[in-house]
């Protein structure tokens, strides 16, 4: 239980170091990247096992904005998740294609350049018909629901979004592959 409660906070702590560090230059991130590794280490080693997912199991994070990829990586990677991630729809379909036995969602941002996110959901969909996916924008979930209302979404993430909020929908969309793949 204790270090359950420990693990919360230094992540906590990570993910707020982990933001500044992208943010900052020279010895500033210099020194917030050297401090990031201590806290990944005591995590790992304080971590309880039954945290962790399996490393078979991959999340595809797809977004045109460097820094949210790295910050979605650093969340999902720390839930134990082996992360995979692209820069647009074209990207994505090429990495799932070489990665879809182990790659169980996909979080694909709405506006991106070349092939958008409803673009790439569709042929997706397609392709995988029971696939964990979920939409991420800064446009308001009512919107969204009502342009893409009738489509098979496992949920909505709307930037900025949280570390929690991130984590509890991909739990949600990777329980809804198992269900019915």
């Amino acid at each position: 239980m204790i270090s359950d409660v420990l693990v919360e906070k230094l992540g906590r702590a990570e993910r707020r170091i982990a933001f500044v560090a992208t943010q900052s230059t020279g010895v500033m991130s210099s020194e917030l990247n050297e401090a990031l590794k201590d806290i990944r280490h005591v995590i790992s080693a304080v971590s309880p096992e039954k945290n962790k997912t399996s490393s078979s199991m991959a999340v595809l994070f797809v977004d045109d904005e460097e820094i949210i990829r790295r910050i979605g990586t650093q969340i999902l990677s720390r839930d134990g998740y082996e992360v995979l991630t692209a820069c647009d729809g074209i990207e994505a379909l090429g990495i799932y294609e070489q990665n879809k036995d182990k790659i169980k969602c996909v979080i694909l941002d709405l506006v991106m350049p070349r092939l958008d996110g409803m673009q790439a959901f569709k042929q997706l969909r397609r392709s995988a018909p029971d696939l964990g996916i979920i939409l991420t924008t800064g446009y308001g979930e009512e919107e969204i629901r009502r342009r893409f209302g009738g489509l098979k979404l496992q949920g909505f993430l709307r930037k900025p979004f949280s570390a929690g909020s991130l984590s509890k929908l991909v739990k949600e969309a990777i329980g809804f592959t198992d269900r019915e793949g």
